[in-house]
This record gives structure tokens, sequence and C-alpha cells, in this order.
């Protein structure tokens, strides 16, 4: 499931007749290179086409962004390898800095267009998971994700054994030969994790994956923080459409059947206000019976109870709302006004 592009459409079109020239933004994901799977002998799939400008291009094709169709064209706000940040200081719950797409900047205003969903690490995902990742060059994804920088297990590296691939992968010149194991210096490291990829030994590299959700979500918040501060609350407007409601994120490869009915679409200046008015929907609303994995239909979530914490058993949605708090987001109190 995806946010499809008649529904963008929409939107652009609305601020050409204000006198607007709108863009699509977008940033690049972790890593660099296509990873290919093997099935069987003679069958293989591409995963993550959305590393580079080039590959991530081709995917928004697919789903029919593309100027001809959207009626504006794409821009990537952390340039062509998602290595293009402005390192914004922030005082947040975990965070210190955050590195933000530095293309961002250029534009006067930023309308942020959400299929709000569910999220697996993120308990769902609407304008502040939009702002609190899709905003981020890959450093900025990257600390949000792990707990610490990127660094050789010199137990397992042996650099003058294999064909140092890690070094000629990487874009920024970080790592270096120290005796028989490679160094990476964090000082240059941009976090792209090009170089796990390319390591013939994987755990030679470490990192540190955050399994701590209600961490991580809270730096997805002081990530909000970075954004909204550094660019201008203001400038923000929020557009969430609850259409296609399902209880994974949109990354996941296969899809998942909706958990309830389309609730409609959501406009707001406030990226909490929105969200909390959606989730509070979400709960409210009938559930939808759902195939399992093992193909056996579940009993529809009943109203008054939040879906996605009840389906996904991992994550808390209070725990976005009370991040975003701290971080002095938005407000959780809201108007709902139908039109």
């Amino acid at each position: 499931r995806y946010l499809r592009h008649d529904y963008v459409r929409k939107v652009v079109d609305a601020i050409k007749e204000k006198g607007g020239i709108p863009t699509l933004i977008e940033t690049q994901n972790l890593g660099m290179d296509i990873q290919h799977i093997n099935l069987t002998e003679n069958y293989s799939i591409n995963i993550m086409r959305r590393k580079t400008a080039s590959e991530h291009e081709k995917t928004a094709q697919l789903h029919g962004y593309s100027e001809s169709i959207v009626g504006a064209p794409i821009k990537f706000i952390d340039g062509d390898k998602g290595l293009d940040g402005k390192i914004i200081e922030i005082d947040g719950i975990h965070l210190k800095e955050v590195s933000v797409g530095i293309g961002l900047y250029e534009f006067d205003k930023i309308v942020a267009i959400s299929h709000f969903k569910g999220h697996q690490a993120a308990g769902f995902g609407g304008a502040m998971k939009q702002l609190g990742i899709g905003f981020l060059s890959k450093k900025g994804k990257y600390h949000s994700h792990f707990n610490s920088d990127m660094s050789i297990n010199k137990k397992r590296c042996n650099i003058s054994k294999c064909s140092q691939e890690c070094i000629e992968a990487c874009p920024v010149n970080a790592i270096k030969i120290e005796g028989e194991s490679a160094v990476i210096d964090p000082s240059i490291c941009v976090c792209c994790t090009a170089c796990l990829e390319k390591c013939p030994v994987k755990k030679a590299i470490n990192r540190d994956f955050n399994m701590d959700f209600k961490n991580f979500i809270e730096r997805v918040c002081d990530n909000c923080a970075a954004v909204i501060n550094s660019y201008g609350p203001e400038k923000f407007r929020y557009i969430n459409f609850a259409f296609d409601v399902v209880a994974q994120c949109d990354c996941v490869a296969t899809p998942s059947m909706p958990i309830i009915p389309d609730l409609g679409i959501f406009g707001s200046s406030d990226p909490v206000a929105i969200d909390k008015a959606c989730i509070d929907a979400e709960t409210n609303a009938p559930g939808l019976p759902i195939m399992d994995q093992n193909g056996q239909w579940k009993e529809p979530t009943p109203i008054g109870v939040e879906k996605f914490n009840a389906i996904n058993k991992m994550v808390d949605s209070s725990w976005f709302f009370n991040a975003a708090v701290k971080n002095e987001l938005g407000n959780l109190d809201y108007e709902l006004i139908k039109i």
C-alpha cells in the first residue's frame, strides 16, 4: 500500500491555483546498492531501490510519481546519494544534532503529505514520522535507527585477505587501513552503510540497531524538532490521507489488508494535532476482518481499541505523543471541523 499519485496531483493543482510553483521532495534510504536476492536458480528479485536518485526516481515513476502524471518535478533534498545534509543542533531527548536534507531550505513553504498507517517500530506513521525520518539525510536516518557510529570489529576484519571493497565503496574516504584491520573515521563517516553492504564478513562492521522502540520514537521526535525549528513552524502545513489504512509501513514489500474503513483526509498546521486526530478516528472506527500470515481470518478489532497497538503488539502510540509534547512540537488538543 502507498499514497496514490492522483491524490497528490490534487494537492499540486490546488497549489498552482494559488500561484505556487510546487515541487515534490524526497530523500534517499540507507545504503548505496540494490540488493539482489536469489529465490531460485533462475529467479531473483531486487529490493530497496530507493538508495540513490537514479534508482529512486525509477521507483517513483513505477508508482505514478512523474512530472507528466503528478504535474510537478521531483527533487531529492539530500542529493543524488543521500549525503547532502545540514547539521542542526538541538537539545533533544536523546539527540544533540540532526542531519536534515539541505535542499529543504531552498523552498518557501512545505506541505507535508503523509499516508496515515501503522508502523512496526514507530506505532504509526503520519505527519510526525514524515518530518522525523522523511526529511533527513542518510546520516540523520542512521542515527535514528542505530545507537552508535559505524566502526570496525578488528577481531573479525582482516583487510589484507579481502578485496577491500569497503574502502572502494565509501563515498567520502572515511575508511583507512591500520595494521591488519580497516578503521572508520567517525568525523568523516556519513553513515550511508555502503561499507556494510560490500563487506564479505558482515559482522566485521559494528552497528548497534536500536531495538528500543520507545527510544526510537523519541529520536524521531527529536528529529522533528530539528526540522520544524530550523525551517520555521509557520511555513509548514500538513495533510494526512487516511485511506487504505494498514497495520504496517508502506516500505513493507508485501501489501497487507486495510484494518479499518477509509477515514478521509485530514489537514492542519499542527503536526501533533493532525496525528492525534487520525489516531483518535482510527481508535473509534470499526475494525475490518484481516487475514494473517497463515491464511486464517482474524476477528475485527472492536471500536474503542487502538488498532495498531492491538495488531502489532510492539509499540504504544502514546509514546509518540509524549515525546512530541516533550519536544514542544505542537498540541494534543484539537477541534475537528468536518467539511
